[in-house]
């Protein structure tokens, strides 16, 4: 049976997670088609004429283009950079022991070097590196193109050597404190020499940065890893502004419903409140975070065999990440564009609901369509 409040962060169950993150990839290309059609959009309407239809394939085709590339950037940002981290830190991503596996050739990882020609350890971002990520970051909110010049004018060789030490500080905090403590210090290494990096921009390099275990070198999505500090992100786990029911449900009671109220007893924030990216409310994303994790990543699957699982289970429950958590906040953030309707459509010819609901053997079945895959100067 499902939750009175499938949505609310306290309610939330494992399979309503795998299935809103099946519809991510349906959800993020239908929210930048959308914002380039609106951007493209003359605001005194279409001109008549007969070159109208062709100036609108041609429009179409443009923005067809710039979905496809802003589509690579998300990949690069959710899995081609993160795996490339993995890489230069030495961190395996699950160990393969086959004997298939052996005769691979290991990869070459690019050795990198500071102004004192030292070689850097661990992890680290290049230049380029930030600059898509900047990149994903403007196309995926707002677009402040101010920030952009600041993040290409850092050098490439302090880039490196700060976002070393950064990843070093928040593997040390993590490993030593079983991912509790805050990451204040790398946040401020990475905002003071860095242009144009705030809280926001730091904490998103930060959720990239690879962690493992003390015991062992294997990638483990259960230790706290840092959460980007995502508009929906906050708006949902924070602000509790997104309704706790999916849409079109007789349950649907807005944000603050019943099973769905926050634990800190706050009530819902209003349309008009605004984020304001500092420290102080990138703490509270990041304890709110981590309550939600720990509470989900305890719980059992309730379904076996209905479908692959998420994460970093292994033979039963599936362990969600930070990443996780963020994409599922986006989809709640724009489920007006995230094929909800089409998939509930299709779950309810299978017989998958329960009530008009999300229930556990829908989740559970859904998870095999996952693709895995500001102050001054400071703020962003």
């Amino acid at each position: 049976m499902a939750s009175q409040s499938p949505l609310a962060p306290a309610s939330i169950s494992r399979a309503t997670i795998s299935f809103l993150l099946s519809l991510y990839p349906h959800t993020i290309r239908e929210f930048y088609r959308a914002k380039l059609i609106a951007k493209s959009t003359p605001k005194a309407g279409p001109k008549p004429g007969s070159k109208q239809s062709t100036a609108k394939r041609t429009n179409e085709g443009a923005i067809e283009a710039e979905v496809e590339a802003f589509l690579k950037l998300d990949k690069l940002r959710y899995e081609s950079i993160p795996a490339t981290l993995r890489d230069r830190a030495g961190v395996a991503a699950g160990a393969d022991t086959s004997k298939d596996a052996a005769k691979r050739p290991s990869k070459k990882v690019k050795v990198s070097k500071n102004d004192d020609a030292s070689p850097l350890s661990g992890a680290f971002l290049e230049k380029d590196e930030i600059v898509n990520l900047m990149s994903w970051k403007l196309k995926h909110g707002s677009h402040r193109p101010a920030l952009m010049g600041m993040i290409r004018s850092n050098p490439d060789s302090l880039v490196k050597s700060t976002t070393a030490i950064a990843f070093s500080q928040l593997q040390g905090a993590l490993s030593n404190t079983g991912g509790e403590a805050f990451p204040s210090t790398p946040l401020e290494t990475l905002t003071g020499p860095l242009r144009g990096v705030g809280p926001a921009t730091a904490s998103l390099f930060l959720s990239i940065c690879p962690c493992h275990a003390p015991s062992d070198a294997t990638y483990n999505t259960s230790i706290n890893a840092a959460p980007f500090f995502s508009d929906e992100l906050f708006n949902w786990l924070c602000l509790d502004k997104y309704p706790h029911d999916f849409p079109n449900s007789s349950n649907n009671n807005g944000g603050g419903g019943e099973g769905g109220q926050r634990s800190k007893g706050k009530s819902p924030a209003t349309k008009e409140t605004k984020i304001k990216y500092n420290m102080k409310e990138y703490r509270e994303l990041w304890e709110a975070v981590r309550e939600l994790r720990g509470r989900i990543n305890q719980i059992p699957d309730q379904k076996e065999g209905l479908g692959e699982g998420r994460g970093n289970g292994e033979g039963g429950n599936e362990s969600f990440s930070v990443l996780d958590i963020e994409r599922v906040a986006f989809v709640i953030g724009h489920l007006g564009v995230s094929g909800y309707d089409e998939r509930m459509e299709e779950a309810s010819t299978m017989g998958l609901l329960d009530g008009g609901k999300v229930d556990d053997d829908l989740g559970a079945a859904e998870t095999k369509d996952v693709n895995l895959g500001r102050g001054k100067r400071k703020r962003g």
